[in-house]
């Protein structure tokens, strides 16, 4: 079993997820005032992952994020309702991704989504879709042993 994965690797695979997902046209992750501050000339639809919180707890780290998906509905067309279908299901498939995806991941920690609510009309930017609070458990060892120091 791998233990005290790199949260940085973490990151990549929900970025590897969205690359190789058919709709998901970006990914970002950071704070909420760069998800406001970085929506000029963005691609969507769109995925952004957030963090919020990590504790450790009985040998498992659990990392709490927000992940919103967004899109922009068409000004012409108004189809805000489309959106918010076609982004609710781009959480459940992101999720599916690693309930069912690569079998090694799997096999190393879980993702799982808590709760989903709607987002209508966001960052001044008519933006439409979910944002889903998600836990992402892994194995942790607070150990001596990997603990970095110079003597040998």
């Amino acid at each position: 079993m791998e233990y005290n994965i790199p949260y940085r690797d973490i990151i990549n695979e929900f970025e590897t997820a969205c690359s190789l997902h058919n709709q998901i046209a970006a990914f970002d992750t950071g704070t909420i005032d760069f998800l406001d501050a970085s929506s000029q000339e963005r691609l969507y639809p769109y995925i952004f992952l957030r963090p919020l919180s990590a504790t450790l707890l009985d040998g498992s780290r659990t990392l709490q994020f927000e992940l919103y998906s967004l899109d922009q509905p068409s000004v012409s067309d108004g189809q805000n309702l489309d959106v918010v279908s076609n982004t609710e299901m781009y959480l459940y498939d992101l999720m599916a991704y690693f309930d069912y995806g690569p079998a090694v991941r799997s096999q190393v920690y879980s993702v799982d989504l808590v709760q989903a609510i709607p987002v209508n009309e966001a960052f001044a930017d008519r933006l439409y879709g979910w944002m889903g609070t998600i836990d992402v458990s892994t194995p942790f060892a607070l150990d001596f042993c990997q603990y970095p120091s110079g003597s040998a």
